[in-house]
């Protein structure tokens, strides 16, 4: 899944950062007009208090591209910290994988049949690259089959109290009339994972907090895996078309299928206090559409102080 997002610049004057907690009642009516977007979905929570200060279609449930995979990293990094040398855990590519790795729209990263990878490596794969064979062979690590992983995922959304607004078929956000080729099968050939901004959003928050260290993996726009360039196709990091540096960007999963549209869920770290989670699904602005909000956000906080 090739998650590549509208291009475009940021013209707008940066303001001074703010340095307090974001108030659960921030968005005032007022202030929604200006955070017009062109996403069908958006939710915007502030970690510190894990409430929500900015919404819109953000129960609905919808196509959610490669941000699944911040799901799927939550149970596997959940493994890990209960296994030992769960990071180094190796696991064996299987021939279907590879094939998949190897697609131009599916792939991202090549991986060697019968080759063994690190669960480490594999992870950095799903997370800055957007591998999905790295991600589906994790869920299969995880959950001893691909289909009992699933079920693992729609478990733990159940655990969250957010069923209801996610239904996963995928590990790595692909539909599954793109699996089904590759002998991956849960659920019938039509269906797709069908999950809400708020739920996404609630699962990286989950994320964040059993392992803040992802976001050193996640603010890297270009990493390596051997000889092979990982690309991060996150614009609002640095290097990015939509990156200014006073936003704090340093996070977290992009996505895009022709059904789901541009997604992302971006982390904004505001110095001295903690995150601010964005989600935005079927954007067709993207990253630009993010950056406008997260600067109107922080700079009606500041005023706000005053």
């Amino acid at each position: 899944m090739k998650n590549i997002f509208k291009k475009g610049s940021i013209l707008m004057t940066m303001g001074l950062m703010l340095f307090m907690t974001i108030p659960s009642n921030l968005i005032h009516a007022d202030l929604k007009n200006k955070l017009h977007n062109s996403a069908k979905s958006v939710a915007a929570m502030d970690l510190k208090n894990n409430k929500f200060i900015y919404t819109k279609n953000a129960n609905k449930r919808y196509a959610i591209a490669s941000t699944t995979k911040l799901m799927t990293l939550y149970l596997t990094i959940n493994k890990v910290k209960h296994e030992r040398n769960g990071w180094n855990h190796r696991i064996k590519i299987s021939n279907s994988l590879s094939k998949m790795s190897k697609s131009a729209d599916l792939g991202n990263v090549k991986l060697v049949a019968g080759r063994k990878y690190t669960v480490r490596t594999l992870y950095r794969a799903s997370l800055i690259a957007s591998s999905n064979p790295s991600a589906i062979t994790l869920g299969k690590w995880v959950g001893g089959s691909n289909h009992h992983f699933i079920n693992m995922m729609n478990d733990q959304a159940k655990k969250w109290h957010i069923n209801h607004q996610a239904h996963f078929v995928s590990s790595s956000g692909l539909e599954n009339n793109d699996l089904y080729r590759y002998g991956i099968r849960y659920g019938k050939y039509h269906d797709y994972n069908r999950v809400s901004a708020k739920a996404i959003t609630t699962i990286a928050d989950h994320l964040l907090k059993l392992y803040p260290n992802i976001i050193n993996d996640a603010k890297h726009r270009v990493e390596y895996m051997g000889h092979q360039k990982m690309k991060n196709e996150n614009e609002l990091l640095k290097g990015g078309y939509s990156y200014h540096k006073y936003l704090h960007v340093d996070g977290l999963k992009t996505g895009y299928t022709p059904l789901a549209g541009y997604c992302l869920v971006s982390t904004s770290k505001l110095p001295n206090h903690d995150h601010l989670i964005l989600t935005t699904l079927n954007d067709k602005h993207g990253s630009y559409d993010q950056a406008k909000m997260i600067h109107i956000i922080q700079t009606n906080v500041e005023r706000e102080r005053k």
